[in-house]
């Protein structure tokens, strides 16, 4: 008696589904107890329950539901009463997404669906789910499909973070737009310009300088000592930063030299070694800024100027006082209107006059040095990117310092504004002495300007703008945008890789010349549409490549629009679909081919047919003497052998061109080929009356090869000439030698082939194209058949006409076997002979009772005694009883397969040695070998050759 506990080892362990199983009510649940469980559903079970994977298996008819703990968390509150019920219940919500994999996998076929949406009810209301997983069959014992097997994974968090991810890219790239400051990067010792922004573009006039030094795009700046700057950079590896740095450009095409005043900070790009490999600039064009301190300088000079005149005025006479006064109070105007912070100071570094855009700066506690060691009190950092960023600056270093000594000195450094702990500001701070008319100094100036928010704007532009070239360089397709109007000012490196075009040359409109000349119109004027109205857009066009192919490309371009709704950049995409074209023009002419194959097939084996048909039909109504039914019974056989080399055909061509075909090799004469293949295709050659000369080589010329398989190659050949050659035409067979070739040929003056035909016609099916009236019959696989037969043979065969009705010659070359080479054959032929005195049982089995009956009366005919059976299972009885010497059974039987049955035939005593011949329409080379090995001694393929079955029959001994 077998113990319960043992039978259910196989849900020990499994964590909580396993214990719950183990413990579950299995009454009511489709499944039954799990003591009942075929061997092949307790195999899955114990899988699944020591898998950390989420897994279930829905089993029977009714999908019974089982999973293991890690599937808990799919079915949420549905868990436990899901388990063991019917797979329906659990999930019928999703029913219909899932229910034709469900399908699919009890009809066997397993399925693997990723990122599938589901909209799942499990936690008491609908969620948006999103799942990774597969569907596969489970067999039973007996190799049916049972029940289906799920492994699986939820995917919702990675679909919902890729969309994030999305949305933060399109925000990073409008930040990049919108940053305001310079920025470019310079690779190489030459100094190539590798990446540019708007705004630097901005400053040179728009020119692209991508892809050139700097001397070649800016060569009006020769002279002026930036190019040397860039070297002693690159050659030390040191930082430059330059305020106020004038550079002449020409920032129109032919226009004069323009003066700009730009703040440049270069910093060296180093490698993991620390060798420099380019130059990043960054800076900001300040010439409004450089004109307004100018302006500011100027007023400063004016101010020294009144306070000097106050100076003698008080000396000279009281009458000067008005005058003065007047001064000092447009002094004091400019002061406060000023929009920099302004502060004077004496000799001694004594605040003597702030105006209130400086208190705004520092603060309204902002305190009164006497001198300039009291400058301590003032909390600044340099904040110049050079090697002092970031210490404290000394009293002695602040621009009021300095420029008491008689500097000028021009200064970013970050404050901590006064009774504002923890705040900071980035100002520019630009200080001038105060002198008096004997150029004495007497005080000093400073004015300030609060950057902070310009700092800010230029790392963020910085970073978004590195992040944007890393992102549309890593995308396989080639990326591009312009400006509102159309503009093409940016490429990913996918596009000049794809084009090979030199960086920048397809700027501006100069993209339109990489298209196809016949596409470049049409791709203008679509775009030119989606400009003027915002519409997306795609169009497919043939780019050319850099290997000077033009192939098809699909572009796309959507515009970025502001918060108000303008259009401020165009994105775009181009993607190479020229595979897929090719695949889909391939596809239609493969469909169109098949197509027309279908119809001449149908055409060629329904022409049989109708005599077929017309002869039963004769048979079945007339009263006909023994002659007329002789010549119908010709006209029968005649055309079932027309319908049996048509599917032999088929199943010849499927074989060679498989190379499921096995020659058997010889030392071959040429001329006796020769010679056999004229003999099989004689009787065509006079019906039709035609005039067949011949020129062999006089010398022996022999071949290694299968003599069956070459005949058939030249009986083809010749066949071709015989049937699309008018009567009475000619046709010329020459046998050719070399060293090395045997070169066989076959000319004739028929109805030629069309130039475009010829390229295809050693493709199969193309004889349906050869000629409209199908008068000729054949499937047009024939030539197909040819080709793959000589390269069997190592050989090759062409084809050359001259066009319609000037006759077509094909030229066959073989390897030629010199006399040195021959091997030696101990091939010999198998012959039969027949006993017409011989008596067999034979038992015939064929679901097909007309089929059964018809070769049993031929058998009976011949003198052997015949059993005919239709089922299998009736077989096996009659053969325990009859004891046959032979049995021909067919393979296709609908109860127990003909392999089957010839199984158990074997396996009875009285059979065991009997001769099984297998009689099928499975004719492929598979077929026979699984024939053969369930124990058949013959494989014949209907409809039968009457011949090779008495051949073998002869050869069989009465036990």
């Amino acid at each position: 008696m077998r113990n319960k506990d043992t039978e259910l080892n196989f849900l020990m362990g499994g964590g909580e589904i396993g214990s719950m199983m183990r413990n579950h009510d299995w009454s009511t649940s489709p499944l039954g107890h799990p003591e009942t469980w075929p061997q092949s559903l307790r195999s899955v079970v114990g899988l699944l329950l020591n898998s950390k994977f989420p897994m279930f298996v829905a089993w029977g008819p009714e999908l019974g539901f089982l999973y293991n703990d890690s599937y808990v968390d799919v079915l949420g509150g549905k868990h436990p009463q899901a388990l063991g019920r019917r797979f329906y219940d659990i999930w019928s919500e999703i029913w219909n997404d899932i229910g034709p994999l469900i399908d699919c996998a009890m009809a066997g076929e397993a399925s693997y669906r990723e990122n599938l949406p589901l909209l799942m009810r499990r936690k008491g209301y609908d969620e948006q789910t999103w799942f990774t997983f597969s569907y596969s069959p489970v067999r039973d014992e007996s190799g049916q499909v049972a029940g289906m097997y799920c492994a699986c994974f939820e995917t919702t968090a990675q679909v919902l973070n890729e969309r994030h991810r999305i949305k933060e890219n399109e925000r990073l790239h409008q930040l990049f737009e919108q940053a305001p400051g310079i920025m470019t990067v310079l690779r190489e010792p030459d100094h190539v310009f590798e990446l540019v922004n708007h705004a630097y573009l901005q400053l040179i006039g728009h020119r692209n300088p991508i892809g050139k030094t700097v001397r070649e795009s800016l060569p009006e700046v020769e002279g002026q000592g930036f190019f040397e700057l860039l070297d002693e950079v690159y050659k030390t590896g040191k930082t430059y930063v330059g305020s106020r740095m004038p550079i002449d450009l020409q920032r129109q095409p032919q226009g004069p030299l323009e003066k700009r005043f730009v703040d440049f900070v270069y910093q060296p790009i180093k490698d993991d070694a620390g060798k420099v490999t380019g130059i990043f600039i960054e800076g900001s064009d300040v010439t409004d800024h450089y004109h307004a301190q100018m302006e500011l300088q100027r007023l400063n000079r004016e101010l020294t100027d009144k306070v000097t005149q106050l100076e003698s005025a008080e000396r000279r006479a009281m009458e000067s006082a008005q005058q003065a006064e007047r001064e000092r109070s447009r002094l004091d105007a400019l002061l406060e209107a000023a929009p920099v912070g302004i502060a004077l100071v004496d000799i001694n570094g004594k605040l003597i006059r702030i105006n209130p855009a400086n208190k705004i700066l520092w603060g309204e506690t902002l305190p009164n040095p006497e001198n300039v060691d009291e400058y301590e009190e003032w909390k600044g950092w340099w904040a110049d990117h050079s090697v002092r960023h970031g210490r404290r600056l000394q009293p002695y270093e602040w621009a009021l310092a300095r420029a008491l000594h008689g500097d000028n000195p021009r200064d970013i450094v970050e404050i901590e504004p006064f009774g504002m702990p923890g705040v900071r500001k980035t100002m520019l701070n630009c200080g001038a002495p105060v002198r008096n008319t004997e150029g004495r100094i007497i005080g000093a100036v400073v004015a300030q300007m609060d950057i902070t928010d310009q700092i800010h704007a230029e790392a963020a532009l910085r970073e978004s703008e590195a992040k944007f070239r890393t992102i549309t360089d890593a995308m396989p397709q080639m990326v591009w945008s312009t400006l509102p109007d159309g503009y093409h000012d940016y490429y990913n490196q996918q596009w000049y890789l794809y084009t090979g075009v030199p960086e920048g040359s397809t700027d501006g409109e100069g993209w339109n010349g990489v298209f196809h000349p016949n596409d470049q119109a049409h791709a203008w004027k679509v775009w030119q549409h989606s400009l003027a109205t915002g519409k997306q857009y795609e169009i497919q066009y043939r780019l050319r490549h850099h290997s000077g192919e033009y192939r098809w490309t699909l572009g796309r371009a959507l515009p970025i629009r502001d918060g108000s709704g303008k259009i401020i950049r165009w994105m775009g995409t181009c993607t190479d679909i020229h595979d897929q074209k090719l695949a889909e023009e391939a596809l239609r002419e493969a469909d169109r081919r098949k197509d027309e194959f279908l119809a001449m097939l149908a055409h060629e084996l329904r022409n049989p047919l109708a005599p077929i048909s017309a002869a039963a039909e004769l048979m079945e109504v007339a009263s006909m003497d023994p002659a007329r039914i002789k010549e119908t019974s010709r006209v029968i056989s005649r055309q079932v052998r027309h319908m049996t080399g048509l599917i032999d055909d088929l199943l010849d061509v499927s074989r060679v061109t498989r190379g499921l075909v096995t020659l058997e090799k010889q030392e071959l004469d040429v001329k006796r080929i020769v010679s056999d293949a004229v003999e099989q295709v004689r009787p065509l050659i006079e019906s039709k009356r035609h005039h067949l000369s011949m020129e062999l080589a006089r010398e022996p010329a022999h071949v290694v090869g299968d003599q069956k398989r070459l005949v058939q190659v030249l009986t083809n050949l010749l066949n071709n000439a015989a049937k699309y050659t008018p009567a009475g035409g000619n046709i010329h067979l020459k046998m050719e030698t070399t060293e090395h070739e045997v070169i066989l040929s076959v000319k004739d003056n028929g109805i030629g082939i069309a130039p475009e035909l010829q390229r295809h016609i050693f493709e199969l099916f193309a004889q349906a194209e050869r000629t409209s009236d199908r008068s000729q019959g054949g499937l047009g696989i024939g030539l197909a058949l040819v080709r793959s037969l000589v390269e069997l043979h190592d050989g090759s065969i062409t084809c050359h006409s001259e066009g319609i009705g000037k006759g077509s010659s094909f030229t066959l070359h073989l390897p030629r076997l010199m006399a040195q080479e021959r091997p030696t054959s101990d091939r010999h032929e198998i012959r039969f002979t027949s006993d017409p005195e011989k008596r067999l049982r034979i038992l015939v089995v064929d679901d097909n009772e007309d089929a059964g009956n018809i070769l049993g009366m031929y058998l009976e005919a011949l003198g052997h005694e015949v059993i005919v059976e239709r089922g299998s299972r009736r077989a096996l009885e009659r053969a325990r009883i009859e004891k046959p010497e032979v049995c021909i059974l067919d393979i296709g039987l609908p109860d127990i397969d003909g392999n089957e049955l010839a199984r158990r035939l074997r396996a009875q005593p009285h059979t065991a040695h009997s001769t099984l011949i297998a009689v099928t329409g499975y004719g492929q080379e598979q077929d026979k070998m699984n024939a053969l090995a369930a124990g058949f001694a013959h494989h014949l393929v209907k409809p039968v050759d009457t011949s090779e079955l008495l051949a073998i029959l002869s050869t069989l001994k009465l036990s």
